[in-house]
């Protein structure tokens, strides 16, 4: 057993409409002279970019922009912003996007402080010290990468996703602006509304920290279930429940995308101890082989492994069914459990969400390698509730075709 758990986040979050308009003042209380801003294209040409220089330049801090950022990033993409920075002496590393522009930030980070390979930095703990202070910017409410331990990069030759797992890659400072948000498209705000949701409901549905089949001694970054996490997961449910509909179809309403930035905060910080299991591992290989997103992968494997997970998390289940807007009174509690499934495909429908593994562009050939390329991500699959292995995850993925 497993009896300590303990909990982290990101050193400082700031968080509100406006709040990049302190990204200049912040960044000069952490005595930065030189940042690097890591972005991409897009979000450049909308304006984005700007709106963290100017406040940076008004506190007299030189920024240079790579904006190279890609989708799932490369690793050479990552090798090619590493030789951007290259000899520039920089003091401040800034990501400003999605996941995936954060995720390079934080590998960037890494090995603009201690050299080598990025191969050299995938899987847990392999970290060697602090890395360069990142500021965190999300410009989508979904990833909770402001404040998680992890960088995920893509290997292209092995069509798979890997990453770096280390409690010193968590930004110093996590910087939410829900203004930023306002302009994300109708499918980027379902893909990443959905990741918040699977990360909320896969951490609160997790094995409990005392039974996570590790040795006590072991040192890992995700602990299993635990009350701190459970209380974080429970509102950031109740929040994104509320909220994803009037984001995806009323982009321009604050109040939802608010309310969708904290959903997506706070189930950062909570999955990002507790931890995430099978979805996740399965995202991997999904994501590898069909270039889908992130959170469509996690999407639409959300309520089949609450469905196989059922059985042993029929409280957590019927609770997300209430916090979710569920009307649970009178019914026994597999039935109550029941809700809670349906009512995660409900919202995917509501938001026009793909209902399918075939949406994404798999295929039934695919799903044995899915299966066991999964099955070997052993530091995510520890976590699943229920016992789970290759013939169980292939019935599963066919469950979802």
């Amino acid at each position: 057993m497993r009896p300590v758990w303990q909990f982290s986040i990101a050193q400082e979050v700031v968080f509100g409409p406006g709040a990049c308009k302190k990204i200049g003042k912040i960044a000069r209380r952490l005595k930065a002279s030189k940042a690097l801003l890591v972005t991409d294209q897009v979000l450049v040409k909308l304006g984005m970019g700007e709106r963290i220089e100017r406040p940076l330049s008004e506190e007299g801090i030189l920024i240079k922009v790579f904006d190279g950022g890609k989708e799932d990033p490369p690793i050479r993409v990552a090798e090619e912003c590493v030789a951007f920075a290259k000899g520039e002496d920089f003091d401040l590393i800034i990501g400003l996007g999605g996941g995936s522009n954060i995720d390079l930030a934080k590998a960037t980070a890494v090995v603009l402080r201690y050299g080598g390979s990025f191969h050299d930095y995938f899987g847990e703990f392999k970290v060697p010290g602090p890395v360069l202070p990142h500021i965190a910017v999300p410009t989508t409410s979904g990833t909770g990468s402001e404040v998680s331990p992890v960088s995920v990069l893509t290997d292209e030759e092995k069509k798979i996703k890997i990453g770096i797992s280390d409690n010193l890659l968590r930004p110093r400072v996590a910087l939410v602006d829900p203004e930023l948000c306002l302009t994300m498209p109708p499918k980027v705000t379902a893909d990443t509304g959905m990741d918040a949701l699977c990360h909320a409901i896969e951490c609160y549905t997790n094995i409990p920290h005392p039974y996570l089949p590790v040795p006590e001694d072991a040192e890992i970054v995700f602990s299993g279930k635990q009350p701190l996490a459970d209380c974080l997961a429970e509102r950031a449910i109740e929040l994104i429940g509320a909220n994803l509909r009037f984001a995806v179809d009323q982009g321009a309403n604050l109040e939802a995308r608010t309310q969708m930035a904290l959903g997506s905060l706070i189930a950062g910080m909570a999955f990002s101890n507790a931890g995430v299991a099978s979805i996740h591992a399965l995202s991997f290989p999904i994501g590898g082989l069909t270039k889908a997103t992130h959170g469509a992968c996690n999407g639409v494997m959300l309520p089949c492994l609450m469905q196989y997970n059922l059985p042993l998390c029929m409280e957590e289940m019927a609770n997300i069914a209430h916090l979710m807007g569920e009307e649970v009174e009178g019914l026994s509690l597999r039935e109550a459990a029941q809700r809670g499934v349906e009512a995660v495909r409900s919202l995917m429908r509501d938001i026009r969400f793909p209902q399918t593994l075939t949406d994404l562009g798999v295929k039934e050939k695919d799903i044995k390698w899915i299966a066991e390329s999964t099955a070997a991500i052993t530091r995510l699959m520890r976590g699943n509730p229920r016992r789970i292995g290759v013939e169980d995850l292939e019935a599963i993925l066919r469950s979802a075709l």
